[in-house]
């Protein structure tokens, strides 16, 4: 079993993408997609957390709570997988 990480609201982005690889996919709609197209990726991700990223993308509250369900679903999921 790999190394746990606990997914909260101040979770580096980083270390989100790490851990869930996957999480690219569901970060891309809600804006990741125009960080890594502006080509800031390496200066932007590592510094987020994933309450920074709603933040600076200015996610409204449904959209914020549409994309924590999203991630606490993979998250459980990889989690379940790994036991």
């Amino acid at each position: 079993m790999g190394a746990l990480m606990k997914l909260t609201h101040d979770t580096p982005l980083s270390a989100l993408l790490e851990f869930l690889p996957e999480s690219k996919q569901i970060l891309y709609p809600y804006g990741l997609e125009k960080i890594e197209k502006d080509g800031v990726w390496e200066i932007v991700v590592p510094r987020l957390s994933v309450r920074g990223f709603m933040n600076l993308m200015n996610l409204p509250d449904e959209k914020r709570e549409e994309l924590w369900a999203k991630l606490e679903e993979l998250y459980n999921k990889k989690l379940t997988e790994e036991k």
